[in-house]
């Protein structure tokens, strides 16, 4: 009867590891969407004009000041036409320039001076105005960007799920533990219960009891989906309830995910079924040595 409450004990502690694991899978989730993405925007798209943004550091807002599209025929500014008013630094002051088309040697070689020379305030600074990526380019990504993020998710409780599976199936053998299938999903309903409880908060705000935006922190907790999310919910919403019913219910894949992962991990390793040994060859003298 001793053993019951070490059990328990063991479980939280195993859940609260898992916790931490996902964690880390997210940070590298991160790390790794930034990474593909900037490939993806360098291969699939290209630089098709420049603005000249401005930072409010107390504010903590940018705004464009001015924007400038280069023709068909040249990548250079002096052709373009400035779509808003730009600004360059005289005598501590900003002073404004006109908007229109370039007209004339002088005039390209102002617009030029004005994108490429002129010293601007601490607070300003031009960046490269690229077109948007392909819906083909951008559906590729979306789904090898989740693939990979999923198997990132998937790999550190799995493991450590597994490890638990078989080392517990031995125990079981030998007479030192009651058997019970269901410990790797008890570990995992435990270990999403951060998850459930920010779940519960989309809700709220999509009800309108709660922050309007929390849509934006549900995204950022739940990084490991977020390729789904995107195709899910859309890149323009603003707020919660821009979302609509439907996609906040398939989003409780995010929920689901971990607890069904620790259930499979364990029930894999407690029936010492290797994964890795289906796709990767392991010699049979080794096959004692298996972790996974």
């Amino acid at each position: 009867m001793s053993a019951q409450p070490n059990l328990r004990t063991a479980n939280i502690k195993m859940a609260v590891n898992v916790f931490f694991r996902t964690v880390f899978s997210a940070i590298m989730a991160m790390i790794l969407y930034m990474s593909l993405m900037m490939i993806v925007t360098g291969l699939s798209t290209e630089t098709i004009g420049e603005r000249l943004v401005e930072y409010d550091e107390e504010a903590g807002t940018t705004t464009i000041l001015s924007e400038i599209y280069y023709d068909e025929t040249t990548t250079a500014p002096s052709t373009t036409q400035t779509t808003t008013a730009s600004t360059r630094a005289e005598g501590g002051g900003a002073v404004s320039t006109g908007t229109g088309e370039s007209s004339g040697e002088a005039t390209d070689t102002a617009t030029t001076s004005a994108a490429t020379t002129t010293t601007l305030p601490s607070n300003q600074q031009w960046q490269a105005i690229r077109s948007d990526v392909p819906a083909g380019a951008q559906l590729a990504f979306d789904i090898v960007a989740q693939i990979l993020m999923f198997i990132l998710l998937a790999a550190l409780p799995y493991s450590k799920l597994w490890m638990q599976g078989d080392k517990d199936s031995n125990m079981v053998q030998f007479g030192h533990m009651q058997e019970d299938k269901f410990r790797g999903l008890k570990v995992g309903l435990m270990a999403g219960i951060p998850s459930y409880l920010v779940y519960i908060m989309l809700i709220l705000s999509k009800l309108g009891l709660v922050y309007p935006e929390f849509i934006f922190i549900y995204r950022l907790l739940n990084f490991s989906f977020l390729p789904l999310m995107n195709r899910l919910t859309g890149t323009a919403v603003q707020t919660t309830l821009d979302v609509s019913w439907p996609a906040i219910l398939a989003l409780v894949l995010t929920v689901v995910a971990v607890p069904i992962i620790c259930w499979l991990g364990y029930l894999l390793g407690y029936k010492h079924i290797s994964l890795s040994e289906k796709f990767v060859y392991v010699n049979p003298q080794k096959k004692k040595k298996r972790r996974r």
